[in-house]
């Protein structure tokens, strides 16, 4: 089955906490409760793999980016680890919503060559992806909030 990342926006980090017991992630909310605009993303965690696509489009060393104390923050995880939500850092965001659409096509190539895509990523489904969660950096930005991340095993 693989570990399910799904990234999504709020407007505070308890905000965000509130989807942690959600089973089926922020897009699945409990019934009477308004679902998170978010972008599935099974396999591509918050820390290594945003962390070398930050470095991609930005330029910026990969270990400048993973030292910041806001990159990939823990907010809150179960006692077994299982399930976890993460608070992306807003240079992030920022740096995912300013990428015009020429750097969207040009970054899933070289992304998909990483160690952690094992070789086995295909260019033309992270540039899907990509998109989608440009896309949710935007909306995000434009609304005052942040990106964060819902972990399970």
């Amino acid at each position: 089955m693989g570990v399910l990342f799904d990234y999504f926006r709020a407007g505070t980090d308890d905000e965000a906490v509130a989807v942690h017991d959600w089973p089926a992630g922020p897009a699945c909310p409990p019934e009477g409760t308004e679902p998170k605009d978010s972008v599935e993303l099974k396999g591509i965690d918050p820390h290594v793999m945003m962390g070398t696509l930050e470095a991609l489009l930005t330029g910026h060393r990969y270990e400048d980016i993973t030292d910041r104390p806001g990159h990939a923050r823990v907010l809150w995880i179960n006692d077994e680890g299982e399930q976890a939500v993460f608070a992306l850092a807003d240079e992030f965001a920022a740096a995912l919503a300013a990428a015009g659409d020429e750097e969207i096509r040009a970054v899933p190539g070289p992304w998909s060559r990483t160690e952690e895509f094992w070789g086995d990523a295909d260019p033309a489904e992270l540039a899907e992806i990509l998109g989608d969660l440009r896309d949710l950096a935007v909306r995000a930005v434009r609304q005052e909030q942040h990106l964060y991340c819902w972990m399970s095993l």
